[in-house]
């Protein structure tokens, strides 16, 4: 990358031009490389109907709340459902390093790396998206109260919002990359602080919202001060953040702490199938990024379940009940265990090369994903018991489910991995390395079909969950017949996967 091509320009506004040309055609080749025709179809059409509903919300909001004030509703909601849009931001979004240690050989500053990737991040969907609601039920709701001075500072305020969780998200992932233990503090003290505001019927997040917002609106510059005041800080906070991760050497704190793991030892008459699952076990244990999927579906099952099951009289229905077993015994299995082959893409070249029995090798690693199902189950089971007893047979059933269905569906998906994930270098957290549009769209076959079933079984609840445990046992009684199933297309798209998981491929 020369300046030469684009002469007459000031350096800098020169530097900040290739850049943001060569990550257009960086994005425009990963695209076209990592997706097909029908994949892109499946995205645009998904992502024109998710605009179309937001857009339809924003301008008929008044027929959501019959009878309500819409602009009091949103008023009431707006920090509630940003702080919803930064723990999406939070899975989804990533930060900017990865895409600036590529240039650090070039002579760029630092600066104007650092400075342009953070404009750059802006460019996101989570921030275009919620403007397809704000911007019509602006138009529509909001300037028809006060004066135009308060319609400018709430759109204004609005706005602050979206730039305060894009970098707040940018700033906490920058934190995480070497202090993880600091998100499972903050995210237990927040979900115990909002099943107590729950419990107790106390509303201080909708009155505070309600406050401040109706108060911007009034024309009251106090808040928006505040809001501005706390962009301003993530802003700053994050690109410093970031300007010090890209001095700092990239898997050092891996090592580290892989090494202060013991090793252990399973019985020898245990066998190849035995060492297969240690070595499985070993892996998710000594690398950061594949043992935040088991803390996290720890949290997800025991502290955000607390909160989940506390508010059963906001979020009922069978459909509801079902969303929590399925995720309340199988949430690792449907993470973890889409790239359940692209973890081992490092040494794969290995179990080929020493003749491992690919239907051994998918035995060990559904015997990891079904005793995850049993470990979450017994770990939530005194939740269900505690706050939803009426839920216990619904948990139950949803123990056999998943360890006979919901296993057998995402390692469908894990034998067809073909991106490489290394797991030594992207120690980041919540790096999406691996993962494809695919991986995405595949949690709609998987979550959808009991989800939708639980809803029309819902007048005989019983006979539902009879039918899904049933299909559970089935699977589990029939793994020696799809084990050898997959291990048939293992074998058939071998060098298909040696090739993507080279180092060297790319």
């Amino acid at each position: 990358m020369t300046p030469s091509p684009v002469p007459g320009l000031p350096g800098a506004i020169r530097t900040y031009f290739l850049l943001a040309r060569n990550q257009f055609r960086v994005s425009m080749r990963q695209m076209q490389s990592q997706q097909g025709w029908f994949m892109r179809i499946v995205l645009a059409v998904m992502m024109a109907y998710s605009a179309f509903i937001l857009l339809t919300l924003g301008f008929f909001s008044a027929q959501l709340w019959p009878g309500a004030e819409p602009v009091l509703i949103v008023n009431r909601s707006l920090l509630a459902a940003f702080i919803s849009l930064f723990f999406i931001r939070f899975l989804f979004q990533r930060t900017p390093r990865m895409k600036i240690v590529p240039y650090l050989h070039l002579p760029v500053s630092r600066p104007r790396l650092v400075a342009f990737f953070q404009a750059a991040s802006l460019l996101s969907i989570h921030n275009f998206y919620p403007l397809l609601f704000f911007l019509p039920f602006w138009m529509r709701y909001v300037v028809q109260e006060g004066s135009p001075a308060g319609h400018l500072m709430w759109i204004g305020a609005v706005l602050l919002l979206i730039l305060a969780s894009h970098f707040a998200n940018l700033l906490l992932r920058g934190i995480l990359r070497q202090r993880a233990g600091l998100f499972y503090i903050w995210m237990s003290l927040f979900i115990t602080t909002a099943f107590v505001d729950e419990a107790a019927g106390l509303g201080m997040q909708q009155r505070l919202s309600e406050f401040l917002f109706s108060r911007i609106l009034s024309g009251d510059f106090l808040g928006l001060f505040l809001l501005l005041c706390f962009t301003l800080f993530v802003v700053i906070a994050s690109t410093i953040s970031l300007s010090r991760s890209i001095r700092e050497p990239e898997g050092s704190a891996e090592a580290t702490a892989a090494s202060r793991v013991r090793s252990f030892d399973v019985p020898a008459e245990w066998g190849l199938l035995g060492q297969l699952v240690r070595i499985e076990l070993l892996l998710m244990w000594r690398n950061r990024r594949p043992r935040h999927y088991l803390f996290i579906s720890l949290l997800f099952s025991t502290l955000y379940l607390v909160f989940m099951l506390s508010a059963g009289g906001t979020f009922g229905g069978s459909a509801f009940a079902a969303f929590l077993g399925l995720f309340a015994s199988g949430g690792f299995a449907l993470n973890y265990g889409q790239l359940m082959f692209g973890w081992d893409s490092t040494h794969y070249t290995a179990f080929v090369s020493r003749n491992v029995p690919f239907h051994r090798l998918v035995q060990a690693k559904a015997i990891v994903l079904q005793a995850s199902c049993l470990f979450l189950f017994v770990a939530s089971l005194p939740l269900f018991v505690w706050l939803r007893p009426d839920l216990v047979p619904l948990h139950f059933a949803f123990l056999f489910y998943n360890a006979g269905i919901t296993v057998i569906l995402i390692l469908e998906l894990a034998t067809r991995n073909r991106q490489r994930v290394d797991i030594g270098r992207s120690g980041g957290f919540f790096n999406y390395e691996g993962f494809s549009a695919r991986h995405w769209l595949w949690f709609i076959p998987t979550a959808l079909p009991p989800v939708l079933f639980m809803q029309v079984m819902h007048e005989t609840p019983r006979l539902g969950l009879t039918i899904l445990a049933t299909s559970g046992l089935i699977g589990l009684m029939t793994t020696r017949w799809w084990t050898r199933y997959f291990a048939a297309g293992l074998t058939a798209r071998k060098h298909i996967m040696l090739e993507g998981f080279d180092s060297r491929a790319g």
